[in-house]
């Protein structure tokens, strides 16, 4: 080990940081949104479409609130913020229908086309959440 090296130093860092924190929160969002859909829809009998909107209406709501609130720390006003996250939701779902359907048109598997189009949006969502949602 180096002079001054500290692991667990660096492990804490690396928990405060925002992006890990955004990437716990969006983690946590799609069990939320999975879990839901599965209690609505597999437990409770619910039909498909109506407890696949609640669910992912549910892990929209856990998003916003926890990047607010932990991963961004952010005091603004909390309106505006929802308008802006908003906009960011309608604009990720066309640029990934969009995404998804170009690869798979270049031979993509679609769910290899669908992680990597996610995988660009996270980056993307970030900067735009810290620098444009919540700052």
């Amino acid at each position: 080990m180096t002079a001054g090296a500290d692991p667990a130093g660096s492990v804490l860092r690396l928990t405060r940081s925002s992006g890990f924190r955004f990437l716990v929160v969006g983690g946590t969002s799609v069990v939320v949104d999975a879990g839901l859909l599965y209690v609505l829809h597999g437990l409770l009998g619910m039909r498909l479409e109506p407890a696949t909107a609640l669910s992912f209406l549910a892990g929209l709501v856990v998003n916003f609130a926890l990047n607010r609130q932990w991963s961004f720390a952010s005091t603004g006003r909390m309106g505006s913020q929802a308008v802006r996250y908003a906009v960011l939701v309608v604009v990720n779902l066309l640029v990934t229908v969009l995404m998804v359907k170009a690869l798979t048109t270049l031979g993509l598997m679609y769910l290899v086309a669908k992680v990597l189009t996610t995988a660009v949006l996270s980056v993307v969502n970030y900067f735009v959440s810290q620098k444009w949602i919540f700052s």
